[in-house]
């Protein structure tokens, strides 16, 4: 391994043409070049000479792809960030050693490269092990051919230069004024609906809380005093005590992580009566991460509570009937057997009266010729009479005796069909 210094003063003569190329030129140095195909640095050809000089000394992030077959990689101090582990071996490695994990990428690039068609590239994405370890990364660069005195394409000059942080910083300022477009027009439905009836802004490091007249009337606040501004603590003894606990809660998260904030809670007017509000904000940070600023709006929820409490109210009177509706059902299913159970019985009391009713009407035919027969017994035997007593008391005899066949068949009838009627079906 060299130990020559790369500073010109010391250099040898014959490698005057790596000066001023800082620690790229020590890694050239320090690499033992005994078994490499270019020889060592005293040899190289004048073209790699003075075309690796260009290289180390540009302020720019730079390589040199020397070679055709195996493209031998040179670059300068500026590139250093991009090896990221690769630096400590990667000067005068061969260019698909070194960059491996990207050369099914790179190739095909190269390729068009040495055959005169050179490209510039703007913010191209590679996936790379870099020094912030594996990422995805964005570059941009062109290739440009490195030709001999005979005009032979010796090797390619690369300029390249890492835009990850810019591409990241305009993805997320795409995305902020994305979200900053919607709030805009969230905030601008909800003047248009009347729901926003103050805003604020909160001097973070100063503690001094401004807010407009709407906001003060909302909290119960001298709207001067939310023109000059006030610290925090003089707005929230304004709070509801039972939410106060957790709208400090709500702050300190908000401040601690940094961007959106949302929270209700009651607030107590000029009147003395408390409202519910929503507050809605943003927590900006400072470069250095400390929070800074902390604007927002105030919404009423007077009218969404009350859509809520006609919801639930409904919500709760559905879930009241439908927990009842089977003890209703089973009660009026009750109700309807034992109405059915009397219509029975009355149907059974008015068949026994329909039959009674035939009986007695039997009966009092039966006991008509019993006791008119006895009558014209009695009458004869007053007056001493013998001859027809033997045939008054057999028509006697024979009324109660039974009833005719015909009646008797007629009453069985009668019986049986409201009998029938009584039964239930």
């Amino acid at each position: 391994m060299s130990e020559t210094p790369s500073h010109p003063d010391v250099l040898p003569g014959e490698l005057r043409f790596l000066a001023g190329g800082g620690r790229a030129t020590d890694l050239i140095l320090e690499r033992d070049w005994t078994d490499h195909p270019l020889g060592a640095p005293a040899g190289w050809p004048d073209t790699l000479k003075s075309t690796l000089s260009m290289v180390l000394n540009s302020p720019e992030s730079l390589i040199l792809a020397w070679g055709r077959d195996e493209l031998t990689f040179f670059f300068n101090e500026c590139y250093f960030p991009i090896l990221g582990p690769r630096l400590p071996w990667a000067m005068g490695a061969p260019f698909r050693t070194v960059w491996s994990d990207a050369w099914e990428q790179a190739k095909p690039i190269i390729d068009e490269a040495f055959a005169g068609r050179s490209q510039r590239f703007m913010d191209l994405p590679w996936k790379l092990d870099t020094d912030r370890g594996p990422a995805d990364t964005w570059f941009s660069f062109s290739y440009s051919r490195v030709l001999d005195p005979q005009g032979e394409v010796v090797g390619l000059f690369v300029l390249t230069n890492e835009t990850t942080q810019r591409v990241l910083a305009d993805a997320a300022l795409k995305r902020s004024q994305a979200a900053a477009q919607v709030d805009a027009e969230r905030i601008q439905l909800a003047l248009g609906a009347g729901a926003i009836v103050g805003t604020w802004f909160w001097d973070i490091p100063n503690d001094k809380f401004t807010a407009d007249e709407p906001f003060a009337r909302a909290f119960g606040l001298d709207p001067a005093l939310g023109r000059n501004g006030i610290p925090l603590a003089d707005v929230v003894a304004t709070v509801h005590p039972d939410d106060q606990d957790g709208l400090a809660a709500a702050i300190g998260a908000a401040i601690a992580k940094g961007g959106t904030y949302s929270h209700q809670y009651r607030v107590r007017r000029a009147d003395g009566e408390y409202h519910w509000i929503e507050a809605n904000g943003r927590v900006d940070r400072a470069p250095d991460g400390s929070p800074l600023r902390f604007p927002g709006v105030l919404i009423d929820l007077k009218e969404r509570r009350a859509i809520e409490s006609e919801r639930d109210t409904a919500i709760a009177a559905l879930r009241t009937l439908n927990e009842t509706l089977e003890q209703r059902v089973a009660e009026r299913t009750a109700e309807l057997m034992q109405a059915e159970d009397k219509l029975r019985q009355a149907q059974k009391m008015e068949a026994v009266g329909q039959l009674t009713g035939g009986l007695a009407h039997d009966f009092n035919n039966l006991l008509t010729g019993i006791m008119g027969n006895l009558e014209l017994l009695q009458f004869q035997m007053a007056r001493g009479r013998q001859q027809d007593i033997d045939r008054y008391v057999g028509a006697a005899r024979e009324a109660a005796g039974a009833l005719p066949p015909s009646r008797s068949a007629c009453w069985r009838s009668r019986a049986a069909r409201h009998w029938t009627r009584s039964q239930p079906t």
